[in-house]
């Protein structure tokens, strides 16, 4: 995590992340940049949570969006937060799960 955000500060760019990856015992690309938004928020850094925010939108799955909603909501990240509603509130993107009855 360290590697990435030094990566971030010197080039003020999203480091690529499965180099990073490689780097860490990390097995999912959507896991390590949870982590790196958790770190960019706890440092302030700004830009870089916002690039996170985005690389987590585009990988929002059934997988993952109970985590990212709450992380969204953890760390203040309001455009997140909104991806992982929509996704939730679309039948069709969690028609592959199972049926609960009340």
């Amino acid at each position: 995590m360290d590697l990435a955000m030094l990566l971030f500060i010197y080039s003020d760019k999203l480091p690529d992340i499965y180099e990073v990856m490689d780097s860490m015992n990390v097995c999912s690309y959507a896991v390590m940049v949870q982590h790196l938004l958790a770190a960019a928020d706890l440092y302030n850094l700004d830009r870089l949570k916002l690039l996170c925010e985005s690389k987590l939108c585009e990988e929002i799955n059934t997988d993952n969006v109970a985590t990212t909603l709450a992380l969204a909501e953890q760390h203040h990240c309001p455009q997140l937060k909104a991806i992982c509603l929509k996704f939730i509130a679309n039948p069709a993107n969690l028609g592959g799960m199972y049926h609960f009855r009340i």
